[in-house]
């Protein structure tokens, strides 16, 4: 047995492993060289956990000869106690079965580890070890350590269940280990360092044992970690010695040949290697055990493995290496493995060459994070790394500029980005328009990128455009890149919603959602953004509550590319919360919406913004605040009619609300008067506001009794306020049948504001009406659990005289027993036992009874249910 090394690190998991292993006939470790095996398994011999005696036998090559192995054997048992030594009597029987016989009916049985058991498979030895445990057990129990799996027919035993098997990934340390092997040398590193450092080494012992001891003498460890890897010079030394020295030279130029590549299979290994050594190619696979199948035909060296053969490849054949490297592109481009191809380029130094396979490759997207599939950023960086920043007219063909400008856009570089897209330009615009059309297709993807920052109409013509030229390439080779289709479709809705075709603009942003689903963080909530923007403005905010949830759900700052905020997401978020009258969430989300737009100018963007925050601060009561805001974003609106008559109207709304109705009044009908719904609802208010409520009603009944699409939540203002008036005036059945309208509209998208914003009018109205209050109660409970007086001071209910409001009724009996079992503190696993129900049947009624509460916690429903009595 080895002796005791200084400092073992603990592996309770795999002595655990061993011991239960140990009550069975075999168990086999296996791994390559430094994974621990034989350091393991004389712990857990010295442990005290084996069975019986423990007799080790270390074999060399020479020792797997017959008579000197079972020679061995007898030795090493003997010096444990069981058998009579190798100079036992001769019976003619087979050493085996003599061995076998000597052990049988021992007691307590006797642990036989055969440390280096790689027999020849014509030493007889394979078919001679397997009869000797079962002949032995339960007397003898096996442990075979090796770097491959031994030549042993084990599939019987692995079948019955009676051989344990610890192969390189058990072996690998895990966090734990790690942090007890730096412990052992005094090292330290922070957590991010310590995943590296397991990231990069895969586990593996050795690589970091060599990694804790070079560390121990570093000022900046948690650097050292972050970079280790196959390249440093003690894991280059130790495969160096413990693995290249001991293989056959065509074995080792095979090695080498294939270690510079991040996978491969027979084929591509022909291509880079010799004949001779190609020759090996089946003995690579079976006896060197850093090699790791992937599945289909390839294989892969263990990372740090890895990099140390491609280091030691580039330091032996110098110049030959940027060959194999150039071979290796080509084959693998032959092949369609763009991603291999674009590697190996990069590494030949191609970098003409690796920005075309990228570009002709419609693969431009996955640069600037448009899908999730795996990622080319770490090549085309370098590839951009070498193009002229300060002086790309020098380049004579666009692909590497498009690239760089890639690049640079996902790097948040949008400067660079425009410049180096500039000059791609300029190099297409010499050829002839029938060429370079996959370079044609990436500078527009590339300007879509950005087509927030563009006109209206260029945004339309680059959309018609792009469309134009995908129909020029064949559908199947358009399928594998569907990104590209995803962002001309959100474009085209992006230029319907610039247009004001809100509508047309959902159809498009929802034909192109099921693609950018699987894009990257940024197009996902971006398109998710703009289609709640889109539904807003048609006032269906019931849908846009969805599309902002979901865009919520995305990273607030994408990780694909980089560092991109998305301001449509807050936009509509901000939108959403207003119309449902949550103010806090409101102003959240338009300061968050405020910081997307600082980093990523958006006209459109910025004037919906002012747009909200101007009907917060009406909302609020203060029309001053709503004018400045007004004012300061009109300059948004220039190219954007239908914006700028949106912001017209909130003027106009402000006006009215800071009792200044002729200048309401002057507005609105500037911006339509009685022609539309939004238009006649502003001119009511300032005739109102000018004390005319017989013009009022005249300007407002106009517009309803009108056709044409109306966004709902100004359908609920209008006939609100039609509500309104005609109560002032004494149709109390025509004010009623409004306010019925208005109620069911505002129910149905869960619009809260207009009746927020309606005073105390609506309450006295409720108040005298529950027939009409009952059905939509919790549409208006913020609103009964807050009433305005005539002077416009907040009072509570209590204070107004009012009883307090209660929902008893809408709640069921299981849902109110759900609620009381709440209230004593159980959890919902808890009260599925109490209620013999299932647990999600449990959260079904929690999420039921929330909704009926207005609330989003289990504390608040409580609270809540107290408060109106239902417990």
């Amino acid at each position: 047995m080895p002796a005791r090394g200084e400092s073992v690190t603990p592996r309770t998991r795999l002595l655990e492993r061993l011991t239960k292993g140990s009550r069975g006939p075999l168990t086999v470790v296996t791994g390559p060289p430094g994974a621990g095996k034989t350091t393991t398994v004389s712990s857990w011999a010295r442990s005290g956990k084996a069975p019986g005696p423990v007799a080790w036998a270390t074999l060399d090559p020479e020792d797997h000869e017959p008579r000197r192995f079972w020679s061995l054997l007898a030795e090493a048992l003997a010096s444990a106690g069981v058998g009579a030594g190798p100079d036992g009597d001769d019976d003619g029987r087979p050493p085996h079965e003599r061995l076998a016989a000597v052990l049988t009916g021992g007691e307590p049985p006797v642990v036989l580890v055969l440390d280096g058991f790689e027999p020849d498979p014509e030493s007889g030895l394979p078919e001679e070890i397997p009869r000797f445990i079962r002949a032995a057990f339960p007397a003898l129990r096996v442990i075979l350590i090796a770097r491959r799996d031994p030549l042993l027919p084990l599939s019987r035993l692995r079948l019955s269940g009676e051989l344990t098997e610890i192969r390189g990934e058990a072996l690998a340390f895990g966090q734990r280990e790690l942090l007890a092997l730096l412990d052992q040398h005094g090292v330290t590193l922070h957590p991010r360092s310590v995943s590296a450092l397991l990231e990069r080494t895969e586990g593996w012992a050795a690589g970091l044992r060599l990694a804790a001891m070079t560390m121990e003498h570093l000022p900046d460890p948690d650097a050292f970690a972050r970079r280790f890897g196959g390249d440093d010079p003690a894991v280059v030394g130790y495969v160096m010695e413990e693995v290249l020295e001991h293989q056959p030279a065509e074995l080792r130029r095979l090695m080498l040949a294939t270690g510079i590549t991040q996978r491969f299979d027979a084929e591509l290994a022909g291509e880079l290697a010799d004949p001779e050594a190609m020759a090996c190619f089946p003995a690579l696979l079976r006896e060197n055990s850093f090699v790791q199948p992937l599945g289909q035909g390839w294989y892969r060296y263990h990372a740090v493995f890895g990099a140390a053969l491609d280091l030691i490849h580039r330091q032996e054949r110098g110049g030959a290496a940027t060959e194999s490297h150039r071979r290796a592109s080509a084959w693998f481009s032959r092949r369609s493995h763009l991603a291999d191809a674009v590697h190996h380029a990069v590494r030949a130094r191609g970098w003409q060459h690796a920005s075309w396979l990228v570009v002709d490759g419609l693969a431009l997207g996955q640069v600037l994070g448009l899908s999730p599939r795996e990622s080319l950023a770490d090549f085309t960086e370098q590839v951009a790394d070498h193009v002229p920043e300060h002086d790309p007219s020098l380049l004579i063909e666009p692909e590497p500029s498009l690239v760089a400008a890639a690049v640079a856009f996902a790097r948040g570089h949008d400067d660079l980005c425009v410049r180096y897209l500039k000059c791609a330009e300029r190099l297409l615009g010499a050829a002839p328009a029938d060429q370079a059309l996959p370079a044609r297709l990436a500078a527009g993807t590339l300007r879509l990128m950005g087509a927030g920052d563009l006109p209206a109409a260029r945004v339309s013509s680059l959309t018609g455009e792009m469309e134009r030229l995908l129909d020029r390439f064949p559908g199947q080779v358009l399928d594998d890149r569907p990104e590209i289709e995803a962002l001309v479709r959100y474009t085209r809705g992006r230029a319907e919603l610039e247009a004001g075709r809100p509508a047309e603009a959902v159809a498009a942003f929802e034909s192109a959602l099921p693609v950018a689903e699987r894009g990257g963080d940024f197009q996902r909530r971006r398109c998710l953004g703009s289609l709640a923007v889109a539904e807003a403005l048609l006032g269906r905010f019931s849908k846009a509550a969805q599309y902002a949830v979901k865009a919520a759900q995305q990273p607030e700052v994408s990780t694909c590319p980089p560092g991109r905020r998305t301001a449509a997401a807050h936009v509509a978020g901000a939108w959403v919360a207003l119309a449902d009258y949550r103010m806090d969430e409101v102003r959240a989300e338009l300061d968050k919406a405020a910081l997307a737009l600082r980093e990523s100018p958006d006209a459109m963007m910025a004037g919906l913004r002012g747009l909200v925050a101007a009907r917060l601060a009406l909302a609020e009561g203060d029309a001053d605040e709503a004018l400045r805001t007004l004012a300061a974003v009109r300059e948004h609106a220039l190219e954007l009619p239908w914006l700028e008559r949106r912001l017209e109207l909130a003027v106009a709304e402000a006006y009215a609300a800071g009792e200044v109705p002729a200048a309401a009044i002057e507005v609105a009908r500037r911006a339509g008067g009685t022609g539309a719904t939004d238009s006649a609802v502003a001119l009511a208010r300032g005739e109102l506001g000018n004390g005319d409520p017989e013009a009022a009603l005249n300007a407002l009944r106009s517009a309803l009794s009108g056709s044409g699409a109306v966004p709902i939540d100004v359908r609920v203002e209008a006939w609100l306020l039609d509500a309104y008036l005609s109560y002032r005036t004494g149709d109390r059945s025509r004010g009623r049948r409004s306010l019925d309208r208005a109620l069911r509209l505002g129910d149905r998208e869960q619009v809260r504001l207009p009746f927020a914003m309606a005073g105390s009018w609506l309450l006295a109205v409720l108040r005298r009406d529950a027939e009409l209050l009952r059905p939509h109660r919790m549409l208006i409970e913020p609103l009964l659990m807050r009433t305005v007086s005539e002077d416009g001071h907040r009072e509570s209910p209590a204070a107004a005289g009012e009883e307090s409001p209660t929902v008893f009724g809408r709640l069921s009996a299981r849902e109110l027993d759900v609620l009381r079992y709440l209230s004593d503190m159980l959890t919902t696993k808890e009260i599925a036992m109490e209620m013999y129900l299932s647990v999600n049947t449990v959260k079904t009624h929690l999420k039921s009874i929330y909704q009926k509460l207005a609330v989003t916690r289990r504390g608040e429903a409580v609270r809540r249910a107290h408060h109106l009595h239902l417990i």
